[in-house]
């Protein structure tokens, strides 16, 4: 079975190993492409309730959802895959969020070079199948109820993860974002890693291809003319109060997502 080779710093699509999938129609339907990602979902579920290494698995779910998307017709461009090397981490990872996609095949494209752990909404433990994973990979859970709370429930389980050589996943705008912008990008990426004192890798994601629905955000519309972008920065550690370093993850999100034809909100100033 075919999967995709991540084990290099660049992995792009071979428009020419789908090409085939072109003229099945029936097999590039939202029924065939959910259908799928349902199979999967269930099947890692339980894989996870009994793997031993929990960071192998999630790798090659994620290997399978991209192979599923690109089925679908989807063109992946991820960049940057050797600027986290396992020997110089742990590392916080500070990423912008569009979609589902990159939940599923961002975690896999770190755990494949590093342990790594993300911070999640508490009811998502809750699900079937889903919630397993997330367990089993000790996500660091928020409730989004009290910002206090969430706030040192991140910093304080975020550096004992750190601590343990695990790195962290974090979506600062904390929800789904059709426009990037910077008010809505809150420092708690580097916050933590000043805390941890750990690098933060700054990630650029364009995942609109898999669009959010309008009862269940992860069963979405497919558009098929916007490409798959996922970028790495390289290690940034923070010093002082992190403002800087802020900055300039917010201005690699941001220069790459205009790059891509993605919207971005211009900054005030």
């Amino acid at each position: 079975m075919y999967l995709p080779d991540i084990s290099s710093d660049r992995y792009e699509t071979d428009p020419n190993r789908f090409q085939r999938f072109s003229s099945r129609r029936i097999f590039k339907g939202l029924f065939w492409f959910y259908l799928r990602y349902s199979i999967l979902v269930i099947w890692s579920g339980i894989k996870f309730s009994y793997t031993r290494d929990p960071q192998k698995a999630v790798t090659l779910q994620a290997l399978r959802v991209m192979r599923i998307v690109e089925k679908q017709g989807a063109h992946l461009t991820f960049e940057g895959m050797d600027r986290y090397p396992d020997d110089q981490g742990p590392y916080v990872f500070a990423c912008n969020h569009m979609g589902t996609l990159e939940v599923n095949a961002l975690p896999g494209l770190i755990a494949a070079r590093t342990p790594m752990t993300f911070v999640v909404k508490q009811k998502l433990l809750k699900l079937p199948f889903f919630g397993q994973v997330l367990k089993r990979l000790r996500a660091i859970p928020v409730s989004r109820r009290h910002p206090g709370e969430d706030l040192m429930q991140v910093l304080e389980g975020g550096k004992k993860l750190l601590a343990e050589g695990v790195s962290v996943i974090l979506f600062p705008e904390s929800t789904r974002q059709d426009v990037f912008s910077h008010r809505q990008f809150n420092t708690l990426a580097v916050k933590l890693a000043l805390k941890a004192d750990v690098p933060v890798i700054p990630v650029a994601l364009r995942t609109d291809f898999w669009g959010a629905g309008k009862r269940v955000k992860e069963f979405g519309p497919l558009h098929m003319d916007r490409p798959v972008h996922i970028c790495f920065g390289d290690p940034i550690r923070p010093t002082g109060r992190g403002k800087t370093e802020h900055r300039q993850v917010l201005d690699f999100i941001a220069d790459h997502l205009t790059e891509w034809g993605a919207a971005v909100e211009k900054p005030e100033d």
